[in-house]
């Protein structure tokens, strides 16, 4: 037959017996988990990409493989089925080479670290050095477990310093156990959950006043436990009179970190507070919070045992139900200009498209979020914002947010706050890009929050503030969530004892929702090492800005 009919029949058998090969269009790969093409489908097999072209791809045949092909259609299709094997290589199992990945990080992160340590202070600190007179640049608290390397000698540590992930020193012995296999300390109290808005449980003291106890007493130890109630309560009775009597100046927020478990003397508590025993912690009055670890039973008592170890009448608490409120994240749809609604009861109207009157339209939730269009309509004297959704909002009962440009002294892929007192707001930036916006609660009158830029000087997960003997004011929140100092004694932090977000009420912090808190905390610089408790900035990891305004 003619040579143009024979290749163009030989042509149409190839095609047909072989309905993997339709033209020039590749095969199509198959996909793993999670989507992931497999080699076969791989761009870098594809011809005229810089590969090299199969022996026999089955598209293009010579002559004498064209008469065989037409001689013997089933003996073509054996071949050509076996080049095809041949050229698609077998499918990648995805899941597999991750396993392996993880192995082989999992075997050197062994062989780095091939200590393991655990806390048992409830406060130790990790050190820049092997040196105990070198830069404390973070601690741990108790049950903290951690993973270190081969003990080094150095000054201030009677037996070894060894390093722990996060970058840091602890002294084997000074509150640190390390070993060989994975150390324990009993009883250790539950470790913060990192994922939630809360890190621990909270309970807050609804009587008059309640005893904390360093264990559980005995019947003999609760009847002593209430002659010291009694006394106590009649000093500081005394001790408020006295204050009423001659005022003292404003000193400012006075939070302070707390330091292992003691028992409290009467001389360091002044006056006549009556000396307390081994087993009495404190007098804790209405509005005291404490950090729960777990609940235990002695008889019919329940008792809850706090996160410092401290054990507090079940009966005289009320579990805390951290407040729902909540920031938002830019991206996507949501993006400035935005506000919060800060005012309860607020509404919302829609305005006729002809006569241009106001007719009530629903209810607005507490602390809402809305998408502004930036527009702002004035009618009687009133200022009226409008969202995407086309309803109108009074002015007054909002917060706007209104993003501001960066200051010169950050650079332009910095991470920044900005806290604006006026509209108690904040905007966290990375450069010039807002990328989250909340309410705060800032210093209220005779307690100012300040005013300047500053940075973070250091971030724990929680730390103590209170001030349980102040004659006016007393006060004692445990392990106050999501803590980042940025000047002295002032932070930024989560509160969960108010929802009234979006005015002023502190005593110079500047108050977030727990869930907000724990946004910045997990945001903002410098980072928390794994089992660290608190980290310390440095010239090396400098926190993130804080910029203040009115």
């Amino acid at each position: 037959m003619p040579r143009e009919v024979h290749l163009a029949t030989c042509l149409a058998l190839v095609l047909t017996c072989f309905p993997g090969c339709r033209g020039l269009d590749a095969p199509q790969g198959r996909k793993g988990d999670g989507g992931i093409p497999t080699a076969s489908s791989s761009p870098s097999r594809t011809l005229g990409e810089g590969s090299e072209a199969p022996a026999d791809t089955g598209l293009v045949q010579a002559p004498a493989q064209a008469k065989a092909a037409e001689a013997s259609p089933s003996s073509q299709t054996s071949q050509t089925s076996q080049t095809d094997a041949s050229v698609l290589p077998p499918p990648v199992d995805i899941e597999a080479e991750l396993r392996a990945r993880r192995e082989a990080e999992r075997l050197a992160f062994e062989q780095e670290w091939p200590l393991h340590g655990v806390c048992y202070h409830y406060l130790a600190h990790i050190r820049a050095k092997p040196d105990g007179s070198s830069l404390i640049v973070g601690y741990m608290r108790r049950g903290a477990q951690f993973r270190a390397r081969r003990g080094v000698k150095g000054p201030g540590c009677a037996r070894t310093w060894h390093e722990v992930v996060g970058g840091g020193y602890v002294c084997r012995g000074e509150g640190f156990l390390i070993g060989e296999t994975p150390q324990s300390f009993e009883s250790s109290p539950v470790a913060p959950a990192l994922e939630a808005a809360l890190p621990y449980a909270y309970a807050q003291v609804m009587r008059p006043d309640a005893p904390q106890f360093w264990r559980i007493p005995t019947p003999a130890e609760l009847i002593e436990g209430e002659h010291i109630m009694n006394r106590l309560g009649e000093e500081r009775a005394r001790l408020k009179a006295l204050a009423q009597a001659t005022p003292r100046p404003n000193e400012g927020p006075n939070p302070r970190l707390e330091a292992p478990p003691h028992a409290v003397s009467n001389a360091e508590r002044g006056g006549n507070a009556p000396s307390l025993p081994s087993f009495f912690r404190m007098r804790m009055e209405r509005g005291f919070y404490v950090s729960v670890d777990r609940e235990e039973t002695d008889g019919s008592i329940r008792y809850y045992r706090t996160i410092r170890g401290a054990y507090v009448p079940a009966d005289a608490m009320v579990e805390v139900v951290p407040p729902a409120m909540r920031g938002v994240v830019f991206g996507g749809e949501w993006n400035p200009p935005v506000a919060f609604v800060y005012r309860r009861g607020a509404r919302f109207f829609w305005r006729d498209p002809v006569t241009g009157a106001l007719k009530v339209g629903g209810d607005l939730e507490y602390h809402e979020v809305l998408r502004l269009t930036g527009e702002v309509f004035v009618k009687g004297g009133a200022r009226y914002h409008i969202d995407r959704d086309g309803r109108l909002i009074r002015d007054l009962n909002l917060r706007v947010i209104h993003p501001i440009e960066r200051p010169k002294s950050i650079g332009e892929n910095e991470k920044w706050i900005h806290v604006d007192l006026s509209e108690q707001t904040l905007v966290a930036y990375e450069g010039d890009h807002p990328v989250f916006a909340t309410l705060v609660s800032t210093g209220k009158e005779g307690f100012e929050t300040p005013t300047g830029m500053f940075r973070i000087q250091s971030k724990h997960i929680s730390a103590t503030m209170d001030e349980p003997d102040s004659p006016t004011d007393p006060y004692s929140i445990e392990d106050v969530p999501w803590t980042m100092y940025f000047e002295g004694s002032y932070a930024l932090h989560g509160a969960f004892w108010h929802n009234q977000f979006g005015r002023t009420r502190s005593h110079g912090c500047v108050n977030l929702a727990p869930a907000d808190a724990r946004w910045l905390f997990l945001w903002t610089l410098p980072a928390l090492p794994p089992g660290w408790h608190g980290v310390v900035a440095t010239p090396k990891r400098p926190g993130t800005w804080v910029y203040i305004t009115d």
